[in-house]
């Protein structure tokens, strides 16, 4: 497990967008500042992604999508193992509401075949933890983050804030 998590850390360095300028920079909060506020009536009591429709993203997904607002890259995954573990960060439980203080850290775009059939808000700050699903821009589905996907992003801003500083270190 640690090899895959390993593995999707590295390809989201490697498509680290290049024509960034390179300044030290202080250490980046997991609450995103250019997001969107969240609308914390419309998210109470949305239920979660159906298990049909997560098999289908499951079975079908050929791509996934990663936009940061204030991380210093993006991700993009195209592999069924990493598209696999990437599902697996989502919980099958329901997200129970969102504070309007939440604001999402990035956006994920699920591809089958070419056209992007689900897009989810990403929240992942104090208290904060979560995909809230859009359909039109409209949340649909609200879905806790699950412990290996709290690791994971804990870890890649945790790298972030390394890049941001230049500390990334060999370990």
């Amino acid at each position: 497990m640690r090899v895959l998590i390993l593995l999707i850390i590295m390809g989201a360095m490697v498509s680290c967008k290049g024509d960034q300028k390179k300044t030290k920079a202080a250490p980046m909060k997991p609450a995103a500042t250019n997001a969107p506020a969240a609308k914390v009536d419309s998210y109470y009591n949305l239920p979660s992604l159906p298990q049909a429709e997560m098999k289908k993203l499951f079975d079908e997904a050929t791509y996934v999508d990663y936009i940061f607002y204030d991380l210093p890259f993006s991700v993009s995954q195209d592999n069924k193992a990493s598209i696999h573990a990437n599902l697996n960060m989502i919980s099958p439980e329901k997200m129970n509401g969102i504070s309007k203080s939440c604001k999402p850290i990035g956006r994920e775009f699920f591809h089958i075949g070419g056209e992007i059939v689900y897009e989810a808000d990403l929240y992942f700050s104090e208290g904060c933890f979560g995909y809230i699903f859009l359909k039109d821009e409209k949340p649909t589905y609200a879905n806790k983050l699950s412990a290996e996907g709290g690791k994971f992003y804990s870890n890649l801003i945790k790298q972030s804030n390394q890049i941001a500083t230049g500390n990334l270190q060999n370990k």
